[in-house]
């Protein structure tokens, strides 16, 4: 499919300070990132962590932000991502306006479905969650709009003569979460912009395209809308280390069937192992359906057989992991298949352990060698 024409903007970059064990920690991030060329700092909103990973410590990102905009006035911030579950959308509304107030305008809204992480183990419910998703926008930009006597009557959130003041002091985009074929359609029909987590660059170009068709179905401004590429990001220059961080990212892609499916490497015989290996349907697969207790349970031999289709290279070649030299040309083809934004999240260790390419230096390598070559 032939990449359609996106309005093109300024690229911007920024970074996710993942993992708040201590607010100390964070606020260290923070002052570094505050010094470097990021263009905005983005919070992730969990109560526990990613399935599979050892990393549980989440302080709440709300408040957290309310110190940020003092720390760094001037830096835009973001959430990646809320869920519209936790919150109702009064809640989650004003909270957002808050921080918008706070930072002068300079906050985006991130939000997806939501991730089985962060609910099952609570028992919060989450059924229709991306209808739920599209209602709780629709309201919470209905509030930021008026301001009072707010009504709606959706299926799953309704409100009478409702009141929600102060407003904004600038709109709060909203950015979505999600590369399923329903996420893509809210996205286009209600968002203000797109941040999917990981995708490939063609598999990115083709949800790109087909939103960019949403919207203009809807009659709606392509020059206000972004694209953006959430990327979790490795940089090195030891071959034997940048070959290790991808074959741990391989065994991930095989639970995941659907872009398996994208990328033209799930067979048939696949459906039958895949439900044997995580009694889930492949096409029922999703981050909503899985949290720790389920991971542990799965039988990772039968995964690594369907793991063991894909290319070798596949995912160094596809992801942003890589030399410096590397993560440029790879920023290029994103920018070549109609991305706007970056969002980083670094994922080298902090500790001197890890030098010369701990966090640190890898946060300075963005902003001083990668950051000013697309400025």
């Amino acid at each position: 499919m032939t990449s359609l024409i996106v309005v093109r903007k300024m690229v911007d970059f920024g970074i996710e300070l993942f993992y708040s064990h201590s607010y100390d920690f964070v606020r260290k991030k923070l002052l570094t990132a505050n010094k470097e060329n990021w263009d905005s700092i983005w919070l992730p909103d969990h109560l526990s962590g990613i399935p599979g990973g050892a990393i549980d410590d989440f302080l709440c990102l709300w408040p957290m932000f309310g110190s940020f905009a003092e720390l760094a006035s001037g830096k835009t911030l973001g959430s990646s991502v809320t869920d519209p579950h936790r919150l109702h959308p009064a809640a989650l509304a004003q909270m957002a306006t808050t921080i918008n107030h706070i930072t002068g305008g300079k906050f985006i809204l991130g939000i997806g479905a939501g991730e089985g992480m962060n609910l099952k183990a609570y028992n919060i419910p989450h059924d229709h969650a991306v209808s739920r998703m599209k209602e709780s926008i629709e309201l919470m930009k209905m509030f930021w709009k008026k301001g009072k006597r707010v009504t709606y009557k959706g299926k799953y959130y309704q409100t009478k003569k409702a009141v929600l003041l102060p407003k904004p002091v600038s709109e709060i985009p909203v950015w979505v979460a999600g590369n399923g074929p329903y996420s893509r359609r809210v996205t286009g029909e209600v968002a203000d912009g797109w941040m999917p987590i990981g995708l490939f660059f063609k598999t990115f170009e083709n949800g790109k395209n087909e939103i960019v068709e949403i919207m203009k179905e809807q009659g709606r401004d392509l020059s206000k809308f972004t694209f953006s590429v959430f990327q979790r990001i490795y940089i090195n220059d030891d071959e034997k280390k940048l070959q290790e961080q991808a074959q741990m990212n391989t065994l991930s892609l095989s639970m995941q069937p659907s872009a398996m499916k994208d990328l033209g490497y799930w067979k048939e015989e696949f459906d039958q192992l895949f439900k044997e290996a995580t009694g889930i349907e492949p096409q029922k697969m999703s981050l909503l359906k899985i949290d720790r207790e389920d991971i542990v349970k799965f039988d990772m031999k039968k995964l690594e057989t369907i793991a063991g289709v894909l290319p070798e290279n596949l995912i160094r070649e596809n992801s942003m992991i890589g030399t410096t030299e590397e993560i440029i040309q790879k920023i290029k083809k994103y920018l070549e298949a109609g991305a706007q934004y970056f969002i980083f999240e670094i994922v080298n260790g902090a500790s001197s352990k890890n030098a010369p390419f701990t966090y640190w230096d890898v946060a300075r390598i963005i902003s001083e060698e990668i950051i000013p070559q697309f400025k």
